[in-house]
């Protein structure tokens, strides 16, 4: 069986090249691999072409973009055109194709691809990943077009999935690594190999170095009110094994050219011992010494400390991605957030050592959670600034799974408009934070952000 792999076309004001690596397609396809099956990568975001397009009426609610300081400069379409994904459809001529689900609010473009397929090709079109694990009923209803919409990990929906199509994985066999449970169905996923072999290395750069994405856990033990990644890989952390870890990296070292290592862990220094163990393996790999690491998806500071900074910094760390969301103890206690550190004193003395390390430190606040002030929000972003620090704002969105999505008085158009689900949107007010006084607070702090990047070098991942 031939088996395509889509990461679709993405429509937003922005996108960020580091977060677009397709690492939940290659598990996808390491479990496809391990079953018998030829499969291709079609990421329609590389090389990462864009063109602008109108703002679309879900943003209506928005001024022009030009009329917004310091804002995105237009709003866009990232990816191949639709002749270039045809044309690659059906150059491969699969048995079967899937496409990526991930984000909530970009699903309107994974919809309208599977349309665009269906009406050139055969081939059944199945859909997996975050948003259609939560979305899955809504999904089925909505877009006939998608004849299989396919829910939780890859290694665990795959193998039921491929048996109802007549594939059968090669008796006893394990490729990739991907060693199965008691019953032989379901690969761990900790010995998964993810299929990195079938992308160009140099196709995912940063600045002017090959890069990957690789994890080594899953699962957040937290229960942030706010955050719905629980309802993919639940609230039990795990990890693989520290050599394997290592293994891929110096294997995409040597045969990709991989110089930045990024993780998409959701807490990947939670087990202090299990990280310091694996900072303590690559700074003693001789393979990996020029090899610098990232966790763009941000470290629970709480998880840091003095020497866990100073490990991270002999291992190719020069970045260190925090999540603050707030400085006010009052919301960090209503929304479940880890804090235990004795409030914002601990978070700035850790920032300090940091910046003593010569990290470049990037804080992400939340602005606009219910109950935040205008006031809270503007103290909270300026005692980042104080730090020295590059402030990472995120406006609230819902986040679909999270167990806040269903307490909010939210009007209902609002609930069912997808595309609504995101950052840009500035779509959620609330009694005590206006749009525009969102709008006001994400323009200042990337109006402070600019000014400080016009007086220092930063890093090409930033």
């Amino acid at each position: 069986m031939k088996v395509l792999l889509v990461q679709p076309p993405v429509e937003d004001f922005y996108t960020t090249p580091i977060r677009l690596y397709p690492l939940g397609l290659l598990y996808a396809a390491s479990v496809l691999e391990g079953a018998g099956a030829e499969v291709e990568i079609l990421d329609c975001l590389t090389p990462l072409r864009k063109r602008q397009i109108p703002v679309p009426p879900s943003f209506s609610h928005l001024p022009p973009v030009d009329q917004i300081p310091y804002f995105f400069k237009g709003y866009y379409r990232f990816g191949l055109s639709d002749e270039d994904i045809l044309r690659r459809v059906s150059a491969f001529a699969p048995d079967l194709i899937g496409i990526s689900s991930q984000f909530t609010a970009y699903y309107e473009s994974v919809e309208r691809l599977a349309r665009l397929i269906k009406g050139h090709s055969r081939a059944p079109v199945f859909i997996g990943g975050h948003h259609a694990t939560v979305f899955a009923p809504e999904i089925r209803r909505r877009t006939p077009e998608i004849d299989f919409v396919l829910e939780g990990p890859a290694e665990r929906c795959l193998p039921g999935f491929l048996k109802t199509r007549g594939v059968e994985p090669p008796a006893k066999k394990r490729r990739n690594g991907a060693a199965s449970d008691a019953e032989g169905s379901i690969p761990d996923w900790r010995k998964l190999q993810p299929a990195h072999h079938l992308l160009n290395g140099t196709d995912y750069r940063i600045g002017r170095q090959n890069s990957i994405s690789l994890i080594a856990s899953r699962g957040c033990p937290y229960g942030c009110e706010f955050c719905g990644v629980h309802r993919m890989f639940g609230r039990k952390i795990e990890y693989r094994e520290v050599d394997a870890v290592v293994e891929e990296m110096r294997r995409n070292y040597q045969l990709k050219g991989a110089r930045i290592f990024n993780f998409e862990d959701d807490n990947l220094s939670f087990d202090r011992e299990w990280f310091l163990k694996f900072l303590e393996a690559v700074a003693a790999d001789t393979t990996l010494r020029a090899a610098e690491l990232t966790a763009m998806n941000g470290l629970c500071h709480n998880t840091l400390d003095p020497e866990v900074l100073e490990a991270m910094k002999g291992t190719g760390f020069r970045e260190l991605n925090v999540s603050l969301v707030t400085a006010s103890q009052k919301l960090q206690d209503a929304f479940r957030r880890p804090y235990e550190i004795d409030r914002f004193d601990k978070f700035s003395s850790l920032v300090k050592e940091a910046r003593r390390l010569s990290f470049f430190v990037t804080a992400y606040v939340i602005i606009g959670l219910p109950g935040q002030t205008f006031a809270e929000a503007k103290a909270t972003i300026d005692e980042l600034l104080a730090l020295d620090v590059l402030v990472g704002p995120s406006v609230f969105y819902l986040a679909p799974g999270s167990p806040m999505l269903d307490r909010l008085d939210i009007p209902r158009a609002i609930k069912e408009d997808w595309n609504l689900y995101r950052s840009s949107a500035f779509a959620v007010e609330t009694p005590d934070l206006s749009r525009a006084q969102l709008l006001e607070l994400f323009s200042y702090a990337r109006q402070k952000n600019l000014e400080r990047k016009a007086t220092r070098k930063t890093s090409p991942i930033l």
